[in-house]
């Protein structure tokens, strides 16, 4: 007569998707007149919480010298304990952002950047300034993203930002958004940084920066927007060190305009420096069967000057590395008609004898050159006409090419293969607003990888033949056109030049046409008069 209950899974109801709520704080927030010797600070909430990440997402403005103790790390508690490790400032408004560390201890549901704030004075400063924060023609977001402001006193100077913690901070969010709130009124220095090394102060060097070119006086509430670049350190030599057979690095930071190297225990009859202008090192070269090192090993001194600038630095050099010439055949994108192979070898290449190269389909010889690079001399392009579907065999003789110690290379094989029609896809872009300053347009894999680079003034791009991938773009504009795009430098007051990063990947499929439109922000400096597809193809180098 009885029967059994079915059994099953209480639901517990439905999910808990709530932040917690605040209750109340001792002291309690907005609080005046708090004395400088607060050692904690209570804050109440309705349901258990716990602090992720706090060393991330918790910022005090201003700043204290030694950081403050936050509780609940490890265990739960609906008490957030703040622990102060020295006296507070006097008329001074303290504001605690917690960014996202305040997470509750079920869900893990955030209350995404609440703040806490306090007066050591009479009043709150309610002064506000709000904006957007960008790292340059990058495309994946940091999280540590710190806008700042530095007061300008009798104290202050530009290279404060290298030796102190600024005067108030403020987290940027997932959406490149600042508020710095709670601000007093006078003049300030506004910077931003990514916060890499977690300290509150900029790293030259080692972190994105970017600054406001104009000193603030804040006596109402404003709106700046910041490009972060990457800010050079000052000139400095770095080191020496053997690369190869004849073939030594030189290092520096800052990238100079030029550098002077000379020899000063050696006579070097065939020596050769290779330096791109704004990198970072200088090759040197010289044949070691002309100015011959008769030592097993030797320690080589050189001058290294830079305008005012000398530094004397050395080197062991050892003959125990043999010359051997290496040629990499393998390319960026994958073979395809028009897209021509490309040879990287480790020596500079001299003289190049396009006989010497046999490129052969199904027994039919391929008519092929060599091209140098005009800008690298380790880079060769080598062009053959291609089709879908085939399949080449391409043979470097001996004595193809003749490199800078006046050596030549050994027979080299190796495969070109093509795929089929209906493995590739074409890609059209269209740019919009494009800059009026030549611009590199730069053609991204969605693992960040460079695989095409123009230097150009068109509008109108063709990318066929393409694999099924994810690729995204970036515009980097010759604004100076100096043959370089030139980054941002605070100490000079000059900001990077203008650079856009494409707003989404564009995944291409196999036999699929698209055509993407690219517009460029109306802001930027635009051409007004669009040009025809034969003009077009006239600007394409």
């Amino acid at each position: 007569m009885f029967g059994c209950a079915r059994q099953g899974t209480p639901t517990g109801g439905p999910k808990d998707v709530d932040p917690p709520k605040f209750l109340g704080a001792q002291p309690d927030t907005l609080s005046l007149q708090v004395p400088t010797n607060l050692k904690e600070i209570k804050i109440e909430f309705d349901e258990y919480i716990i602090l992720k990440e706090h060393t991330k997402n918790i910022v005090i403005s201003p700043p204290l010298e030694s950081s403050a103790s936050f509780m609940p790390i490890g265990s739960p508690s609906k008490t957030l304990r703040v622990k102060f490790n020295e006296a507070l400032q006097p008329n001074t408004t303290y504001n605690i952002n917690f960014g996202n560390a305040i997470q509750d201890n079920n869900e893990g549901n955030k209350l995404p950047y609440f703040q806490y704030v306090f007066s050591t004075g009479d009043y709150i400063d309610s002064l506000k300034i709000s904006g957007k924060a960008n790292i340059s023609n990058q495309k994946k977001k940091s999280e540590d993203l710190i806008v700042a402001l530095f007061k300008i006193d009798s104290a202050y100077t530009d290279s404060l930002v290298l030796k102190s913690k600024p005067f108030y901070v403020s987290k940027v969010n997932a959406d490149g958004e600042f508020n710095l709130n709670y601000l007093s009124p006078g003049k300030y220095q506004m910077i931003a940084f990514d916060d890499v090394a977690q300290n509150m102060q900029f790293d030259i060097g080692k972190e994105k920066f970017g600054f406001v070119d104009e000193i603030i006086d804040l006596n109402q509430n404003q709106e700046y927007n910041i490009e972060l670049f990457d800010q050079l350190p000052p000139y400095k030599v770095g080191k020496a060190e053997q690369k190869g057979y004849g073939h030594i690095r030189f290092k520096f930071e800052g990238q100079p305009e030029t550098i002077d190297i000379q020899s000063l225990d050696m006579d070097f009859n065939s020596a050769k420096y290779s330096y791109q202008p704004k990198s970072d090192s200088i090759e040197f070269w010289f044949q070691p069967s002309v100015d011959s090192i008769s030592e097993n090993s030797k320690r080589l001194k050189f001058l290294v000057k830079n305008q005012e600038l000398s530094d004397t630095i050395s080197v062991v050099y050892s003959n125990a590395i043999k010359h051997k010439l290496n040629i990499d055949t393998k390319g960026k994108l994958e073979y395809a008609p028009g897209r021509p192979v490309q040879l990287t070898t480790n020596y500079p290449i001299i003289s190049m004898d396009s006989s010497k190269i046999k490129v052969w389909k199904d027994s039919i010889r391929i008519p092929t050159k060599l091209i140098k690079n005009s800008k690298n001399d380790q880079k060769i392009t080598l062009d053959f006409p291609m089709e879908i579907q085939s399949r080449y065999e391409v043979n470097i003789l001996p004595d193809a090419l003749t490199d800078f110690f006046g050596k030549t290379n050994d027979t080299i094989q190796f495969e070109v293969k093509t795929r089929t029609r209906t493995d590739y896809g074409n890609l059209k872009l269209n740019i919009q607003n494009k800059p009026n300053h030549p611009f590199w347009l730069q053609m991204y894999n969605d693992r960040d990888v460079l695989l095409d680079e123009q230097y150009t003034t068109a509008s109108y791009f063709e990318f066929n033949y393409l694999p099924a991938a994810k690729f995204y773009f970036k515009i980097l504009v010759d604004e100076n056109e100096n043959g370089h795009w030139d980054t941002g430098n605070f100490f000079e007051r000059k900001q990077p030049e203008a650079s856009y990063v494409y707003p989404t990947e564009i995944t291409t499929r196999a036999m699929w046409d698209m055509e993407e439109t690219w517009v460029i922000p109306s802001n930027s400096p635009v051409e007004s008069k669009e040009k025809s597809p034969t003009e077009l193809e006239e600007d394409l180098p």
